[in-house]
């Protein structure tokens, strides 16, 4: 057997292993220079004016874009919005913050295959799992994100111009939860940003429904007055649609009948007389903001990102409390149970609808109020009556 080639052996240094920063900004720290490092339970930024500006982890803030500086010009909706996760220190004047970083549905778009982010609001941002460690000297200011859950009717009030998030982003598995809600017939989710007549949604209360859709996806109803569509909102639980027990609820806003003869002490009143009076006795102010639709859009401006719902819901919940247990409502209801600013919600001026249900304007007469808001005024106003597409029901 030949003898072999001797085996050479060699010796390979071990490549230095690179220290990657924390961060995209330069001299950004090492996730081992990070552990050595002082933490901070805030740091203190004072801007051109002299004014003090204090951030403390779990504050959003936003912070300047790249390539621009301190004084420079900057539209709100230019800003990098993020949340502060920690904040740590070389010396007082070499301070860094970990950040959680909010995107933008542009943003989200390039990130996420088959999201569209023509769908989201100017002011929509989306929470997301992408860190960075950036400089101190880079905060400009913190803000406020709202939290948007678009399938709740007791939603806080999102005013335009306020930043605000429904949707989170995985930027390492490119997903978006939840998923973009699709409630309407159309399968388009809701823009909030949307100024279009056709854009405007309309909830359906009924309960197999309980739906937000489209205008230019509802129709006029067949033939139902003012008076039957009020019925509809008035009768009915607000929080799951189930109306009132009662057999003769189709005439409760007709007038009693006058009895031919005396009634005997003994004798109740119908269920429906007794639910007009109790209806007739309660604040009409109250009345008319229940019997509004609950809708939401950019053509709604006074409903901001949200809508009408809470406003519209407490309105109903007070006034279906009182029908199913022949009261009155408290007093001071106004403030005890309605939303701040609930006034200016529950006069749903739509101004130019979409051509297909223009013709659902019907004129009331029995729910108005004076100008100025007090007594039973007898205003006659138009309203709409519209169709759901899914379930036929008034919405």
């Amino acid at each position: 057997m030949p003898k072999g080639r001797a085996r050479k052996w060699s010796t390979h240094k071990k490549r230095k292993e690179l220290k990657t920063p924390l961060g995209r900004e330069k001299n950004a720290p090492t996730a081992e220079v990070w552990e050595t490092m002082t933490v901070y339970m805030g740091f203190t930024v004072t801007d051109d004016e002299e004014k003090e500006h204090t951030f403390r982890p779990n504050d959003i803030v936003r912070v300047l874009p790249n390539r621009r500086k301190v004084g420079d010009p900057i539209d709100d909706l230019d800003y990098w919005l993020c949340q502060v996760v920690d904040i740590r220190a070389k010396s007082d004047t070499n301070v860094w913050a970990l950040v959680q970083w909010f995107y933008s549905p542009q943003e989200a778009a390039e990130e996420v295959p088959g999201f569209d982010a023509s769908h989201c609001g100017a002011y929509e941002r989306l929470r997301s799992n992408h860190t960075d460690c950036i400089s101190s000297a880079v905060f400009d200011g913190k803000v406020i994100v709202k939290e948007y859950n678009d399938t709740s009717l007791m939603q806080e009030e999102i005013l335009e111009g306020e930043f605000f998030c429904r949707y989170t982003i995985d930027c390492k598995n490119k997903s978006i939860s939840p998923p973009p809600r699709t409630t309407c017939s159309c399968l388009q989710p809701y823009n909030p940003s949307d100024p279009t007549p056709g854009a405007l949604m309309h909830f359906c209360p009924q309960p197999d429904c309980r739906r937000f859709y489209h205008s230019r996806c509802v129709a006029p109803t067949g033939a139902p007055s003012a008076a039957e569509r009020d019925r509809s909102f008035l009768f009915r639980d607000p929080d799951t649609g189930i109306p009132l027990a009662f057999d003769t609820l189709s005439s409760a806003s007709a007038p009693a009948e006058r009895p031919k003869k005396r009634r005997r002490a003994n004798q109740a009143p119908s269920a429906a007389a007794g639910l007009a009076a109790l209806l007739d006795a309660l604040p009409p102010v109250l009345v008319r903001a229940a019997a509004q639709p609950i809708v939401r859009g950019g053509a709604f401006h006074a409903g901001g990102v949200v809508g009408n719902a809470a406003a519209i819901t407490a309105a109903r919940r007070l006034v279906f409390d009182a029908l199913r247990d022949g009261r009155k409502v408290p007093d001071g209801w106004a403030d005890a149970e309605m939303p701040d600013g609930w006034e200016a919600l529950v006069d749903v001026r739509l101004g130019e609808l979409p051509s297909s249900v223009k013709s659902a304007r019907v004129r009331r007469t029995s729910l108005g109020v004076v100008s100025n808001g007090k007594g039973k005024g007898r205003n006659v106003e138009e309203v709409l009556a519209l169709e759901c597409p899914e379930c036929g029901g008034p919405i």
